[in-house]
């Protein structure tokens, strides 16, 4: 059996693109130094066997991803449209390519460990189609998918508190077994990062 594909999608580091809503609390600076220390935790955290694709956005900032995350890494452009169009091409792709379990993964939530990623394949190995690790927002933080379902990428209302439902049910409706992990936070806020020590770098009162 191959070793599961994990898809992380990322976002260039610059201010303004990444984490605007912690940066309303502490400014853009420290907030791309906090989305820097969350990627490369991430990192980190994706079992040594598991082979790790990042799905970059904007497409022509390889140079730059390859500079910080390194050359050797797999890196893939995402697509134009919204989330659902680029979660559905990239997971498309990586079947395409041979991938027998697909992970989708983002950068927001150190909770997401190791022992996370085991859970969700062990969930995949037993009796489920898929699996969600919910975010306590109404999103996930992660899904493992064991063949393409496109339809789960449809029409879904991204970054809203019904998310995970919605694309839940879509799932069930269609005959798919949905397996669910326990719910993780994503650091979108002061109040979220101020929750995780280990990665809180931000100066006490910063703006």
């Amino acid at each position: 059996m191959k070793p599961p594909l994990v898809l992380l999608f990322l976002k260039a580091p610059d201010p303004g693109r990444v984490k605007t809503r912690l940066a309303k609390d502490v400014g853009n600076d420290l907030a791309v130094a906090v989305y820097r220390k969350l990627v490369e935790r991430q990192l980190r955290q994706i079992p040594d066997a598991w082979h790790t694709r990042i799905v970059h956005d904007p497409p022509d900032a390889l140079a730059r991803f390859q500079d910080w995350l390194g050359a050797d890494r797999d890196y893939e452009a995402q697509c134009d449209g919204d989330l659902g169009d680029r979660l559905k091409a990239a997971v498309q792709q990586a079947f395409a390519g041979g991938a027998d379990t697909v992970f989708c993964i983002g950068a927001d939530c150190p909770s997401l460990d190791a022992h996370s990623f085991v859970a969700a394949l062990e969930t995949l190995q037993g009796n489920a189609d898929l699996v969600f690790a919910p975010a306590e927002d109404g999103g996930y933080v992660l899904l493992g998918l064991k063949k393409p379902i496109p339809e789960i990428f449809e029409d879904i209302p991204w970054s809203q508190p019904d998310t995970l439902e919605v694309s839940r049910s879509r799932a069930e409706q269609l005959g798919h077994r949905v397996g669910l992990l326990p719910p993780h936070i994503d650091i979108d806020t002061l109040a979220d990062l101020e929750r995780f020590p280990c990665c809180n770098i931000v100066r006490p009162n910063a703006k």
